[in-house]
């Protein structure tokens, strides 16, 4: 059974949607407790807000209908979130560098040119391949603790690693995770993408990966 996550633009900030995403790229295990979602949520949006107020002295200043809940965030628990984050959201974009492989091979129908030394497009090529990105020299470990965690949402990790690199080359400015809680455009690309990359992948026979297995995100605008 399919399991969805809806996202509430209409009633919801930017950033309380933004970084709902960005919580279920990092966490999209079944066994993630609300506890344990709720927590880095409420870290992201109080980074995103408090961030805004040091670049933005005038919004700063004016009464904003923000929620409690968002300021007062324990600075053990935001620095614990945020140390969390970054390492699970490093390990969705290399998932998501390894799929993007796939991705490739089923619109063009031919795997995509390899480093010299890789011969074959497998996930076990494709991990050694990552390794310098995760300070590992186990290809094994990157399958088991990187691979199979992102599957869940490898669809939205594809979509946000390619989008993301298209807006760097085009504007030719640095994107971020933070973009995704200031930006909703930004978001519904991503959304846009994922829809066809889960298609693409559920194409792929290298892969065998199930429509099913991978977490559907609908956006009530």
């Amino acid at each position: 059974m399919t399991r969805q996550l809806t996202i509430d633009f209409r009633h919801q900030a930017p950033y309380e949607c933004g970084a709902i995403f960005v919580t279920l790229l990092a966490y999209p295990e079944p066994a993630a407790t609300d506890e344990t979602l709720g927590s880095v949520h409420r870290s992201l949006c109080h980074q995103f807000l408090r961030a805004k107020s040091e670049i933005d002295a005038e919004w700063a200043g004016v009464p904003q209908p923000i929620k409690p809940l968002y300021t007062f965030v324990d600075p053990k628990v935001l620095a614990r979130d945020l140390r969390q984050l970054k390492r699970r959201l490093r390990d969705r974009m290399v998932a998501a560098r390894m799929a993007i492989g796939f991705l490739k091979e089923v619109v063009t129908g031919k795997a995509p040119p390899l480093p010299a030394g890789y011969k074959v497009l497998s996930l076990n090529q494709l991990s050694m391949l990552v390794l310098d990105d995760l300070d590992s020299d186990d290809e094994g470990n990157v399958e088991s603790r990187v691979w199979r965690p992102s599957l869940p949402v490898i669809h939205l990790a594809a979509a946000t690693a390619v989008v993301m690199d298209q807006i760097e080359r085009t504007h030719h400015q640095r994107i971020s995770f933070a973009h995704l809680l200031a930006d909703l455009d930004l978001v519904r690309l991503i959304l846009t993408t994922a829809e066809t990359y889960a298609d693409l992948l559920g194409r792929s026979k290298r892969l065998s990966i199930r429509p099913d297995t991978l977490i559907e995100v609908n956006a009530i605008e």
